[in-house]
């Protein structure tokens, strides 16, 4: 629901373009994301344990990812807005939701005598749905094209044994802006594994680049370090399952017309989650993840606060 607050009340003076730019959303509050389990005592009481990606090349596993978001605005004006801020500001009364779901395979191609590999990624599915309101937001001027061509084409993505994004390559250019905001997850997930072996209770850090910008659009991408702990180990069909739980933080105070915005944000973003691993498989078997978000949006006599939740959920569909 939108608040239209006194003006004599406090605000943050922040210049801007006027009432008639209102801030882009950043795909990072769709793309971020990871909650957790209980404790097997028994398996809490295993030796540590080593936690790499499988080398088994041919090795495929089919994931969907699906992502909902849901945000409310609150407005701080001084005088009267125009017709356009007024008409934008309407819009956004009764709250905003997004959801956003991809389906993909990932198979191992090749193990490299460093250790690293190199995975297959194909599309099966990609939707994007929003609302604002009762009105339906229509998708970006031109992604229907490109998730046509995301469905016909594939990527390369190098990682490390433990899961470490290190390059990605598209079989053609046209895709690279739509699958811009998942290349964080096409070697797995954010969640990296440890350099060595764990036990229950050790923790490891991690950096994540979150690329930023609307939805299939341009922009630059934001650092997120990540805590991970080893929550448990839960007793799975092949063996144990690594229960990974994930947190992290970012804050932004000034602009980001670097990256092409051209709105100045303050952006908060709070990570909280968890990652399930199969150790025997070295694949990840289904995620868990949320973040809470704040945006602060000043420009000449109007104060925008954007409040946002997300919620994401990540299944292993099917598996050889």
């Amino acid at each position: 629901m939108i608040v239209l607050r006194d003006r004599r009340r406090r605000r943050h003076e922040r210049g801007g373009a006027g009432f008639g730019r209102l801030p882009a959303i950043p795909a990072a509050l769709i793309a971020l994301a990871l909650p957790g389990a209980g404790l097997d005592y028994v398996l809490a009481q295993a030796p540590a344990q080593l936690l790499r990606i499988s080398d088994q090349v041919g090795q495929a596993s089919r994931y969907r990812l699906a992502f909902d978001l849901r945000m409310r605005a609150e407005y701080l004006v001084e005088g009267e807005p125009d017709a356009r801020a007024r008409q934008l500001m309407d819009l956004f009364a009764s709250g905003m939701r997004l959801r956003t779901t991809v389906e993909y395979e990932q198979r191992l191609v090749e193990v490299a005598g460093d250790g690293t590999r190199a995975f297959e990624v194909r599309w099966h599915d990609y939707q994007f749905l929003g609302s604002v309101g009762d009105r339906e937001i229509q998708p970006p001027e031109g992604q229907q094209a490109l998730t046509r061509e995301l469905l016909s084409q594939t990527a390369r993505v190098r990682t490390t044994a433990t899961g470490r994004t290190l390059d990605i390559a598209h079989s053609h250019p046209r895709i690279a802006r739509l699958a811009a905001g998942w290349q964080p997850l096409e070697g797995g997930m954010p969640t990296s594994l440890p350099e060595g072996p764990v036990k229950v209770g050790d923790r490891w850090t991690s950096t994540a680049q979150i690329p930023i910008g609307v939805v299939g659009g341009e922009g630059g991408s934001l650092a997120l370090e990540l805590e991970h702990t080893l929550q448990e180990l839960r007793d799975g069909p092949a063996g144990p399952v690594a229960v990974i739980a994930v947190t992290g933080s970012y804050s932004q105070l000034q602009g980001f017309e670097d990256v092409g915005l051209g709105v100045p944000l303050h952006l908060q973003a709070n990570l909280t989650g968890s990652s399930m691993f199969d150790i025997a498989q070295g694949r990840f078997v289904g995620g868990r993840y949320e973040v809470d978000m704040f945006a602060l949006h000043a420009a000449e006599g109007l104060e925008i606060q954007l409040t946002g939740h997300a919620d994401g959920h990540l299944e292993l569909l099917s598996a050889r």
